[in-house]
């Protein structure tokens, strides 16, 4: 019987049910990859012999992880664009199918992709076609940039009004879910300006106000700012690293938080993507090494900096959600449960850095009525752990158990019953 079309009962005596944001113990019913039923454990006796039952014990069941922000066709590599633009449209499907797997086998049943190819799109256009399961994806595909903006080689190119439009309404022809405006430079693209908005505000207001009547979620790449501002005043649902890049006289990017403008991200309704964990394995390096960078005080600093700016709009009152930019330099797809870890040394619970990955993730996809929670109606998205994620955050990146759409694609111990490999 196929995994996703059969009776599944998950008794666990911990069930993460939020809200409240607890654990309880429950029985989770399963039938056609959705939860109908989340019932008190006696009720799993009383089902009859159609119904498979899993007694997990102890290990706390979770819902799975969102990752708002990755870029399948990057390889995570030191030069991650230099090889984007060598290889193949054939090759980097393939190595987005594997990246994607990655993602959820280490427990991200649903991400977004942030840029990439028009041809990518087929990846979420055909998921009949998908060799192997993957997370439920939510595809952008050629981010809309200016004449050599950011990612400008992925297609998306447009100046005008009338070429924005064209961007989108192509994208969407081919399975775009997602609109995502380069609203100023970026460090992976030479001759880009990081510290500068790219487009006029009534630019982040069209694309925007576009995403709004058609029901789709808004992303904005803003590093600097005043693309920041723009950005939040367009009302985006999701903001980008907001890294408050400036120039000094020297030519380098600083961070320069400014409270005016992020108290215009608090007053805007918008989420933020920080991606924390970006890079940090290079970082990591050069804080051991630091004869490793020529400017490695000046790298290690920034990355504090962030860390410190994170926390001031924290305590401001910024929702935030998680995302990683995986797949860009030194960042591999399966650091997600590293950003978790980030957000809870950025000032952060361990509750409040879940909520990123799950509910607030949710609601800025436009998902929040499908996924990001155990409950009646929702998809059965699921981890398994064997010891408590939330007293340590790094354990996320070791699910013992992971559930697509009621389809088990990892599992150990009482859950490892008929593991799925394949579609």
């Amino acid at each position: 019987m196929d995994q996703a079309t059969e009776k599944l009962c998950l008794v666990s005596r911990r069930v993460w049910l939020d809200p409240p944001g607890r654990y309880e113990p429950r029985a989770v019913l399963i039938e056609q990859g959705v939860i109908g039923e989340i019932a008190p454990i006696s009720a799993a006796a009383e089902l009859g012999p159609e119904w498979r039952v899993v007694d997990l014990g102890e290990r706390p069941l979770l819902p799975g992880l969102i990752n708002t922000h990755v870029h399948l066709e990057f390889s995570a590599s030191s030069r991650p664009l230099a090889e984007f633009e060598k290889e193949p449209v054939s090759e980097r499907l393939l190595r987005a199918i594997g990246n994607a797997r990655v993602l959820l086998e280490s427990g991200v049943t649903t991400a977004r992709d942030c840029g990439s190819s028009l041809e990518l799109l087929a990846l979420a256009r055909r998921p009949d076609l998908h060799p192997v399961t993957l997370p439920r994806l939510v595809m952008s595909g050629p981010p809309i940039t200016i004449t050599r903006g950011h990612l400008h080689m992925m297609g998306g190119e447009a100046d005008t009004i009338a070429e924005i439009d064209a961007v989108i309404q192509t994208g969407r022809e081919h399975g775009a879910r997602s609109l995502k405006l380069m609203g100023s430079g970026g460090g992976m693209t030479p001759g880009t300006l990081p510290e500068s908005a790219a487009y006029p505000q009534f630019v982040f207001d069209h694309v925007a106000g576009h995403a709004r009547r058609a029901d789709l979620p808004s992303v904005v790449h803003v590093l600097a700012p005043e693309s920041i501002r723009r950005g939040a005043l367009a009302r985006f649902d999701s903001l980008e690293h907001c890294a408050f890049f400036v120039r000094n006289d020297r030519g380098a990017l600083e961070r320069h938080f400014d409270p005016a403008i992020a108290g215009v991200v608090r007053d805007s309704g918008s989420r933020v993507m920080a991606n924390l964990s970006t890079a940090t394995r290079a970082l990591e390096r050069l804080r051991q090494d630091p004869s490793a960078a020529p400017d490695a005080s000046h790298q290690l600093q920034q990355f504090d900096l962030m860390i410190e700016n994170f926390g001031r709009m924290l305590a401001m009152g910024i929702p935030f959600v998680c995302g990683t930019d995986a797949g860009v330099r030194d960042t591999p797809f399966s650091d997600t449960a590293l950003e978790l870890v980030w957000l809870e040394r950025g000032g952060m619970s361990s509750v409040e850095a879940l909520r990123a990955a799950t509910l607030e993730a949710a609601t800025a996809l436009h998902l929040d009525k499908q996924i990001g929670r155990i409950a009646p109606g929702y998809a059965a998205d699921l981890l398994v752990f064997d010891d408590d994620p939330l007293e340590r955050l790094d354990r996320f990146a070791a699910p013992a158990g992971v559930m697509a759409r009621g389809a088990i694609v990892k599992a150990s111990g009482p859950l490892a019953f008929s593991q799925d490999n394949s579609r």
